[in-house]
């Protein structure tokens, strides 16, 4: 004899995953399924004007199954409240598969609250609900540049000028923190740090960090060529004073193009370091140096932080001798594609 769930057991899963009405039905369904001697029937439809069921077939009935079926049911109503909305199946599909997980999103798709372009950013995996009205106003200044397009430039914030709409960066110890002219680390940050010592240059990493680039100094000393930090972690402390003994040379908007501001920095996380020189007059793209870095720092997991042609998405010129850590998984897909940080970041999917 199988055992049906009792509904007691069931109460709690409803309340925590079904939404908008469900509920009850969910319940009713339930106690129409739960048969007094203990049988659950397959659910055949009725047959013929008496309402008279098929042969019962015996199953077992199991919270997963049960869990799934009323999975389906929400995303079938999904599907409904979508059509008529000019979307094509897969996007239907996307926003099924994430209004399902979202009982935010899906009260506004049923009070209408969501207009058919927001459907389609939402539809993107890297479509962020919070973002919806930037995309919107983005998209009004740039038209013919693409759903896609409009997206990522807004998940990089190339909606909003630099410097003019800053937040505090979440997350400030993970090794993916982004820390640019829209995002300033939080007030008094000091990593945990390690010194990097011996043949490997000044200064101080994040222990990952530091690790990483000893192993990769010691690699590419088996090809002949040397690596060195000459500039490694700097303090909020340390980086006002740089950044003001660049303005006593040159004005801000030039400052700002190869320094940042004071808590915008980098090289405040422990994950930043500049390489063997510092400076543009030094050429170091041209070197073996550079060429062997450009090959290999992702194997340690490292990136060339501010690369050629990427000057609009990070706000600094090239910097040759610049890279940053951030673990074999993130420089593989940086370094292989080209992206930038903040472009890898905006590309992450959100579900």
């Amino acid at each position: 004899m199988y055992k049906v769930l009792k509904l007691n057991k069931l109460r709690p899963l409803l309340a925590a995953g079904v939404c908008l009405g469900m509920l009850v039905s969910a319940e009713a369904a339930w106690e129409e399924r739960a048969q007094p001697d203990e049988l659950a029937y397959a659910g055949q439809e009725p047959l013929g004007s008496k309402g008279v069921l098929g042969p019962p077939v015996l199953m077992e009935t199991s919270e997963e199954a049960y869990r799934e079926e009323l999975q389906a049911s929400l995303r079938r109503r999904i599907d409904a409240l979508l059509d008529d909305q000019g979307l094509t199946r897969e996007q239907r599909n996307r926003l099924c598969l994430r209004m399902s997980g979202d009982s935010a999103l899906l009260t506004l798709l049923e009070q209408g609250e969501l207009t058919g372009a927001d459907l389609i950013y939402l539809a993107l995996p890297n479509g962020r609900a919070g973002l919806l009205d930037r995309y919107s106003a983005w998209a009004a200044e740039r038209p013919g540049i693409g759903d896609e397009a409009v997206v990522l430039q807004v998940n990089m914030d190339q909606d909003q000028a630099f410097y003019t709409a800053v937040r505090t960066t979440p997350h400030a110890d993970s090794l993916s923190v982004l820390v640019n002219k829209h995002y300033a680390l939080p007030d008094g940050f000091v990593p945990q740090l390690e010194v990097l010592g011996g043949a490997y240059g000044s200064g101080s990493l994040r222990p990952e960090a530091a690790r990483a680039f000893r192993a990769m100094a010691d690699a590419s000393r088996e090809d002949g060529i040397a690596l060195y930090s000459v500039s490694a972690y700097r303090s909020f402390e340390t980086q006002t004073s740089v950044y003001n003994r660049y303005l006593t040379q040159y004005r801000q908007a030039t400052v700002d193009t190869f320094s940042a501001r004071p808590g915008y920095s980098e090289h405040q996380t422990g994950l930043a370091l500049d390489i063997n020189v510092a400076s543009t007059k030094a050429h170091f793209e041209n070197t073996p140096a550079f060429a062997w870095l450009k090959a290999h720092c992702a194997r340690y997991g490292f990136i060339l932080r501010y690369d050629q042609g990427k000057k609009e998405i990070t706000g600094y010129q090239f910097e040759p001798w610049h890279f940053r850590y951030v673990g074999v998984e993130a420089a593989e897909v940086c370094m292989g594609r080209g992206l930038a940080l903040e472009e890898y970041l905006a590309l992450q999917p959100v579900f």
